[in-house]
């Protein structure tokens, strides 16, 4: 009896394994189909990226953003510089309510401070956005 039962469970072990790597083997194929499917979608973003970087009008476009945000850069900081007296009164949060930030006007902050700057400290607050617009529209992507 030691052997047909051995046999049996031979068999069970052998139809175990035969399910699982079909089972693994249909996850397998559902995993390329995805990298497929999502390699192709690339391809056509890299491609209309490509045409859309060729396009005279998108060049000529992100020239012209570029040299205008400069060239605002540069008037306020030569305006500033010769009318240092030029404040501003900017509305903060105050107390708990300062912690959201920009958000604390949507998620409902209740205290608000006044505060004065000068025409020169609110523009160095903005100094990095400035710089990161104006690399983003003056470097060319090469990468493709």
């Amino acid at each position: 009896m030691g052997p047909i039962i051995n046999t049996i469970i031979g068999a069970g072990i052998k139809l175990g394994v035969v399910l699982l790597n079909s089972w693994i083997e249909s996850k397998q194929q559902n995993q390329l189909l995805l990298a497929a499917r999502d390699k192709q979608m690339v391809d056509a973003i890299i491609n209309n990226q490509q045409q859309q970087a060729s396009d005279p009008f998108v060049k000529m476009t992100r020239r012209v953003l570029f040299t205008a945000i400069t060239f605002t850069l540069c008037y306020l900081m030569l305006y500033y510089a010769m009318n240092p007296g030029v404040t501003y009164d900017v509305v903060v949060p105050k107390g708990e309510s300062h912690r959201w930030g920009v958000l604390s006007w949507i998620v409902g902050g209740k205290d608000y401070d006044v505060i004065k700057m000068t025409g020169g400290l609110l523009l160095t607050s903005f100094f990095d956005l400035c710089f990161m617009v104006i690399g983003f529209y003056a470097v060319p992507s090469k990468r493709r």
